[in-house]
């Protein structure tokens, strides 16, 4: 596949492009992270559809493998944390609020 690129003169080069799999795969589990999507989205017909119109050679992935590569973003994520924390002095102080829905008699924190 060729890359175009445009340069600060206005011309267009053109490159190779290489995909990356993994970090597309990653890519997927971050949108999910970060928009709170379902993980059935992966199992959707347009999504699928969609993904191959963009990149064809991209194999979406099953619920149960993007639910893995979420828990290692996760273990990375709370590894860098607990370092962080580690090298904090101070103290962290951390609260939670309780509250009641009025219509749907739920709880909530």
């Amino acid at each position: 596949m060729l890359n175009p690129t445009k340069l600060s003169d206005g011309t267009v080069k053109l490159g190779t492009y290489n995909f990356d799999h993994d970090h597309a795969r990653k890519a997927l589990a971050n949108m999910i992270i970060l928009h709170e999507y379902p993980l059935s989205m992966v199992d959707h017909i347009g999504f699928k559809m969609y993904f191959n119109a963009l990149q064809p050679l991209f194999k979406v992935c099953s619920r149960n493998t993007i639910k893995k590569d979420i828990f290692k973003v996760f273990e990375v994520e709370r590894e860098k944390t607990m370092k962080l924390l580690d090298t904090n002095r101070s103290r962290i102080a951390i609260t939670t609020d309780m509250w009641t829905s009025n219509n749907q008699k739920r709880g909530f924190m």
